[in-house]
């Protein structure tokens, strides 16, 4: 089952993939129009991953009051993104490496995402420049603010504050998430970091049954005049004592 399962699977990404992929190519011309249109088919393309990987999501909060702004999440792998994408529908704020990524890297560049550089000021400030346009036209950003995967098992690492800045400045609103995946099976690793490599990681993803996933919607966070270091310490403070709640809730109801 597991054999056919995958082929089947494989069969069907490599249908959806590309279909949603067109599509989003020739929507996202035209401006803040463009980007828009791309942010919808980055829902879609999002949905139809979870779907074909068997993602259950569960949403606890009210994702429709959200208008825009900053979305702030732990990042626990590469699932996040299709995840959070077909709950809300988002512009991606993406590490530049990603861009020459096969088949993902391409549909990043057609979703207009924003490529991350920090090589130098100039260049973060421009990217900084890209965030507040982006709030500004009312198209939620998404950043994980930790800079990189982890377990999801030992709480939050610390958050950069840089993307933070735009979000102050502006005194737009950010909205923090919370990412739980059940271990249906404790054999099943879904997280991806530390020297895990990607290729067997996806190939495990693709393979498994189904796999559960809990997104928590916190309370937005309004900068209110403060600078970014303090807003990026007060979401991290927020994200990571409502984690260990949710964290220990979470086991509870599993033991059961």
């Amino acid at each position: 089952m597991l054999i056919i399962r995958f082929i089947f699977r494989m069969l069907l990404l490599a249908i959806w993939l590309p279909i949603i992929g067109v599509i989003t190519f020739f929507l996202q011309f035209g401006g803040w129009g463009g980007i828009k249109r791309a942010t919808q088919c980055g829902k879609l393309w999002g949905i139809g991953i979870c779907y074909i990987l068997g993602v259950k999501i569960r949403v606890h909060g009210n994702r429709s009051a959200f208008k825009g702004g900053l979305i702030i999440s732990n990042h626990v792998g590469l699932l996040d993104i299709p995840i959070h994408a077909s709950i809300f529908p988002i512009r991606f704020a993406s590490r530049g490496d990603l861009r020459h990524w096969p088949i993902f890297g391409w549909y990043l560049r057609v979703s207009r995402a924003i490529w991350i550089d920090r090589s130098s000021t100039q260049k973060s400030l421009h990217v900084a420049e890209q965030f507040k346009q982006t709030m500004e036209h009312g198209i939620p950003l998404l950043v994980y603010p930790e800079g990189t995967s982890s377990s999801g098992k030992e709480g939050l690492l610390p958050f950069k504050s840089t993307p933070f800045e735009a979000a102050t400045k502006g005194d737009f609103p950010i909205l923090p998430v919370l990412s739980f995946f059940r271990e249906v099976d404790r054999n099943r690793v879904v997280a991806w970091y530390g020297d895990m490599r990607l290729l067997p990681h996806c190939m495990r993803l693709i393979g498994y049954r189904r796999i559960e996933v809990d997104i928590y919607i916190l309370p937005v966070i309004h900068p209110a005049g403060r600078n970014r270091k303090d807003v990026a310490q007060a979401a991290h403070d927020l994200m990571e004592a409502e984690y260990w709640e949710t964290d220990v809730r979470l086991n509870d109801s599993t033991l059961r």
